[in-house]
């Protein structure tokens, strides 16, 4: 599995209304099936990532996938696994 150096912006409610951040980070893509895939963002990661309800992936000016989130998991060596539902994959 190759790393990649992406741009990660994402996006979560509270009770006042979403907010939207931005990560620099090395993650791995891995797809799952034709409208989903997996990634793990290595550590260190953002204290709130875990958070997230969509991510947008920005992996050049060209290309991004956009998604929700299915699922996430914190993970021992303190990066973060996310299952994601593909909304838009822009190439």
């Amino acid at each position: 599995m190759a790393t990649t150096a992406a741009r990660l912006n994402y996006f979560h409610d509270t009770l006042l209304g979403p907010i939207a951040k931005s990560v620099d980070c090395d993650l791995i893509i891995t797809p799952i099936t034709p409208g989903a895939f997996q990634v793990q963002v290595l550590s260190p990661v953002p204290d709130d990532l875990h958070k997230a309800q969509s991510l947008a992936i920005i992996l050049s000016p060209r290309e991004r996938l956009t998604g929700s989130v299915v699922q996430a998991r914190k993970l021992e060596d303190g990066g973060l696994e996310f299952q994601i539902d593909v909304e838009r994959r822009w190439t």
